[in-house]
């Protein structure tokens, strides 16, 4: 990973690079993706991150943010979307991010968190499939990847989930 790679909260003067980045990493269609089901509502401020280069904090290079979801009433968070510049992909940028939110919503007392993502890229984070846990959490629809993943940001938490259970978004 650079050394030289910061994060910091994302600013209202942020959001044009990130349309920008999360169009090219996903098409402008993305808003059709299931996954935009979990995010009507605004995403949680301080877990709402963008990365950059220390020489140039004003040229967002990644982005990530966090959003409510609830599964039988338990509050959880869903990780996503998360992007890089394309030039910058492979350099650290997204996984500092991923580390950074994650360090900040353990702080922040947040049990669960749940990815639709690429588990080979995941799994560093120690997010696990949910079938591997002996789970089976329905979606509102198809998810871009096979599997939902899940991380338990506090010890034994995913026990406060039913066997069976669907993820719904925050209203």
């Amino acid at each position: 990973m650079a050394v030289n790679i910061r994060t910091r909260e994302q600013l209202e003067t942020d959001n044009d690079q990130i349309t920008l980045i999360l169009n090219n990493a996903f098409g402008k269609n993305r808003f059709e993706r299931t996954v935009y089901l979990y995010r009507k509502t605004s995403p949680i401020k301080n877990l709402s991150l963008v990365s950059y280069m220390e020489n140039n904090p004003s040229y967002v290079i990644g982005t990530i943010n966090f959003y409510p979801v609830l599964v039988n009433n338990i509050q959880c968070i869903l990780l996503g979307p998360l992007a890089v510049r394309t030039f910058y992909q492979g350099k650290g940028f997204g996984k500092e991010l991923v580390k950074r939110g994650l360090e900040l919503a353990i702080t922040e007392g947040q049990k669960i968190c749940f990815v639709s993502g690429d588990y080979e890229y995941y799994k560093d984070f120690n997010f696990y499939k949910i079938k591997d846990k002996d789970l089976v959490i329905s979606t509102l629809g198809p998810l871009s990847f096979d599997n939902l993943l899940v991380s338990e940001l506090k010890p034994d938490s995913l026990n406060l989930l039913p066997k069976t259970s669907k993820l719904l978004p925050v209203i």
